[in-house]
């Protein structure tokens, strides 16, 4: 499987999460979850949705229509229960076929699934099928872009460190560790078509600095944010060439 970028490209962070439960067919809103809907699009890895039991539902409110191909859930440990997705135009969608059915074995880290074919609408449901769904913290609805290309031979693969130095006035050092290490990638694409181009100004435009996002490398799937925009030197007709910074988000 090629590396990838799962993303948010539909504005699912800024989505309104409303929590409520499968009534008769219909999505019905409701105090439940205790209060912790939001937490599946608060771009944090550290605050799980609780009470979560079956047939409870979680309603995210895009503002307006959009079409997404993918989703990713993050799990603090592993799960057995299994959820389904909608996607509609009514906020109260009458319960039909599911956009996807997502596993029932759930590993701890991002589990990704495609959604195929891709599903439009404003309203994105989450609903808990059986039994109770627990350690769920995070999700990611939008576009999987899978690299055209490999990036060039050279890559850095590095660590920033999260601590603190201080020296006394007799010249002891103290230090302070306010987290673990954070990896960091960065490489150059000197061959980039007009295509790949336009893939990678969609993820460009869409997270910014500003909007986590997952970062597969073949081996297992990354929490990032990217630190710089990427700039398109045009070497050739239609080719170009960018580079691309990553840095690991903890939570």
């Amino acid at each position: 499987m090629a590396k990838q970028f799962i993303y948010d490209s539909v504005g699912f962070a800024e989505a309104t999460a409303t929590a409520g439960g499968y009534i008769a067919g219909d999505f019905s809103p409701a105090s439940t979850l205790d209060g912790t809907e939001s937490y599946g699009n608060d771009s944090s890895l550290s605050r799980a949705i609780t009470s979560f039991y079956t047939n409870d539902m979680i309603r995210f409110d895009l503002g307006s229509s959009q079409t997404a191909n993918v989703i990713a859930l993050y799990f603090t440990g592993s799960e057995t229960d299994n959820l389904e997705l909608y996607a509609s135009e009514n906020a109260l969608v009458t319960i039909g076929t599911a956009d996807e059915a997502l596993s029932t074995s759930f590993v701890a880290g991002w589990n990704v699934f495609d959604i195929s074919p891709s599903a439009t609408g404003r309203y994105w449901f989450l609903r808990s099928m059986n039994s109770y769904i627990s350690n769920l913290t995070e999700v990611i609805i939008g576009t999987k872009y899978e690299f055209d290309v490999e990036p060039d031979i050279g890559n850095t693969l590095g660590e920033e460190y999260g601590t603190d130095i201080m020296t006394s006035y007799g010249g002891q050092e103290y230090a302070n560790k306010r987290h673990e290490p954070k990896t960091t990638w960065d490489w150059n694409w000197s061959f980039v078509t007009a295509s790949m181009k336009t893939s990678l100004e969609s993820l460009n435009s869409s997270v910014q600095d500003h909007k986590k996002f997952v970062y597969y490398d073949e081996t297992s799937y990354n929490y990032v944010r990217m630190t710089k925009p990427m700039a398109f030197n045009e070497v050739a007709y239609n080719v170009f060439s960018t580079s691309i910074s990553l840095k690991e988000q903890l939570s």
